[in-house]
């Protein structure tokens, strides 16, 4: 074996070093300051960081909140241990409409949640399902929000999730129609004196016409590793296979990377 020049024997001690690093994050996708990435414009991807299951953002100006969003399928939630586990604000369902008979219906625990989350110090927002296929029914489920919060306080926004899968009563909405209903509940929410949000992920956003409903911030659904949508968004959900204390099942993470409590 012909005999390693110093500088070959340190090249090859660096590689095995790297090589350990790697593979103890346990992750291919560890985005470093060098890297080069396709990333949002508003934000730099090189600017996030991975580590145990969730994101991290730390820029020269911003700083990212950890949050999670929930309905009654999580069950009950232990919500000083979530906050104990880093959460720091959280949106919870309030109601829906069914996708299919197009009833409205109250989140059976809604006020349980919105109630342990806010006494556990967590910044509260909350979120609608919509399936609405008229201005009037984006009005009449704006209405039933603003009646299921009687006046509560939130620290974060109202947000209207409006999503068009296969099978559902909007799935063939077309865009105006579908943009006029989330201007409609959006403007009566902020009627209201709340601030409405919009959520969802680039497909359901397509359906809209964003440049009409850029005075909302957005809440996007964008999973697979630092975002990459075009868009302004303020808030970021990265996965819905999250862990966090005081859960007993999955629940989705979120990223604030804008939006604050005092912001208007």
């Amino acid at each position: 074996m012909p005999k390693l020049t110093p500088r070959q024997f340190c090249l090859i001690i660096l590689g095995t070093l790297i090589a350990t690093a790697l593979c103890a994050c346990g992750r291919e996708d560890v985005w470093e300051a060098s890297s080069y990435v396709e990333s949002s414009p508003y934000y730099d991807a090189r600017y996030f960081t991975y580590e145990d299951g969730r994101y991290a953002f730390r820029s020269a100006d911003a700083v990212g909140r950890t949050g999670v969003d929930v309905s009654e399928y999580q069950g009950s939630i232990d919500w000083e241990a979530a906050a104990y586990d880093g959460i720091e604000f959280a949106f919870v369902r309030i109601g829906y409409r069914g996708s299919t008979e197009g009833g409205l219906y109250a989140d059976e625990r809604f006020e349980e949640n919105v109630q342990g989350a806010q006494a556990a110090g967590i910044d509260c927002g909350v979120y609608f399902f919509s399936q609405a296929t008229s201005v009037a029914e984006a009005e009449e489920e704006a209405a039933f929000v603003l009646s299921l919060l009687a006046y509560r306080e939130l620290e974060y926004p109202v947000v209207f999730d409006y999503e068009f899968g296969d099978g559902t009563r909007i799935a063939h909405l077309d865009r105006d129609t579908a943009t006029a209903c989330a201007r409609a509940f959006c403007d009566a929410i902020e009627a209201g004196d709340y601030t409405p949000m919009l959520y969802g992920n680039a497909w359901d956003l397509d359906r809209l016409h964003m440049d009409e409903l850029g005075d909302y911030e957005l809440w996007l659904a964008e999973y697979d590793g630092p975002p990459v949508y075009a868009g302004r968004f303020a808030i970021w959900q990265y996965t819905a296979n999250g862990s966090v204390a005081g859960f007993g099942s999955s629940v989705d993470l979120n990223l604030d990377l804008g939006y604050r409590p005092d912001t208007p």
